[in-house]
């Protein structure tokens, strides 16, 4: 909000667990448990997310990029 009178827009990427170097000592039958959708992403997945929201001429959210799991913390 303190940026939008300059015409500057936000956007956030908020992803789940990503198949990096920083989880190779991880076990991935675990980390697909973390996501409802029983997936790791890759940085392709992130990277393909990024650009799409950037062509847009209004916009300025958090973006979650990871199958399904900030939505576990909805209560409806």
């Amino acid at each position: 909000m303190e940026y939008a009178p300059q015409g500057i827009r936000v956007n956030v990427e908020s992803p789940g667990v990503v198949d990096t170097p920083l989880h190779k000592n991880n076990p991935k039958e675990f980390l697909r448990t973390l996501s409802p959708l029983g997936q790791i992403s890759d940085a392709k997945d992130i990277a393909e997310r990024v650009i799409s929201p950037r062509r847009a001429r209004f916009t300025g959210e958090v973006l979650h990029v990871d199958g399904g799991g900030a939505s576990r913390s909805v209560v409806m």
